[in-house]
């Protein structure tokens, strides 16, 4: 397994996955099409991992494949952070056509003012296919663009000096998986769980509105 360091917290992994277990996901989120929900971004959607396999229990993919995944990502995502993380979400991800996602920060607002996921202080990503145009992940403090290959993991900070986005899908559906860490001796009070807690119905609400806007043709709102 080849390893790219762009920075010290940006971290690429060639052949994480084999072909063969790229394709064998892709599969499995293709048989459970009805589980993809929309999300923030444009023309993307997002699926709890074991929502097929509910459906389908004869595939080859269930609760012990995740465990095992899990633990990998967790090894390769501490090795890039250096510290002990805790897992708090994982989830497969499509992209489709003119999908994108503009440059923003996971944990604060685009000033550096932690928001609603401010506990989201690492993240894992996994792609899965490459028959795809468009779709590279960049980070422009940095002048990066990473266009990653089947197989690929990216581990990073996503925080505000990482500022990071993705471009637009131009062809194909784009395939990932993406698990979302906390640095694991971070506590939180009742105060800042309720705040956090606040901030995320309230930025539903913003959400829901920009929906609508994309329904009535407005991709850039």
């Amino acid at each position: 397994m080849e390893k790219i360091i762009y920075r010290n917290d940006i971290v690429e992994y060639l052949n994480f996955l084999s072909e063969e277990e790229c394709k064998t996901l892709v599969d499995y989120y293709i048989s459970g099409e009805d589980g993809w929900q929309k999300t923030c971004f444009y023309n993307s959607a997002v699926m709890d991992p074991i929502h097929p396999y509910n459906k389908n229990p004869e595939t080859k993919i269930n609760h012990d494949f995740f465990i095992n995944l899990k633990a990998r990502l967790h090894e390769k995502a501490e090795e890039v952070a250096g510290r002990k993380l805790k897992n708090l979400s994982m989830s497969a991800h499509k992209w489709e056509v003119g999908a994108y996602a503009s440059d923003h920060s996971d944990n604060t607002d685009l000033d550096g003012t932690p928001n609603a996921w401010q506990d989201n202080k690492f993240v894992t990503i996994i792609y899965l296919n490459d028959n795809y145009e468009g779709g590279h992940l960049t980070f422009k403090n940095h002048n990066l663009d990473i266009a990653p290959q089947k197989g690929s993991l990216v581990a990073f900070d996503p925080g505000f000096d990482n500022l990071h986005g993705v471009t637009e899908i131009v062809s194909g559906t784009r395939y990932t998986m993406l698990l979302s860490w906390d640095h694991d001796d971070r506590t939180y009070s009742q105060e800042e769980i309720r705040a956090m807690q606040d901030q995320k119905i309230r930025e539903k609400e913003i959400q829901d509105k920009q929906k609508e806007e994309w329904e009535k043709g407005n991709k850039y709102a």
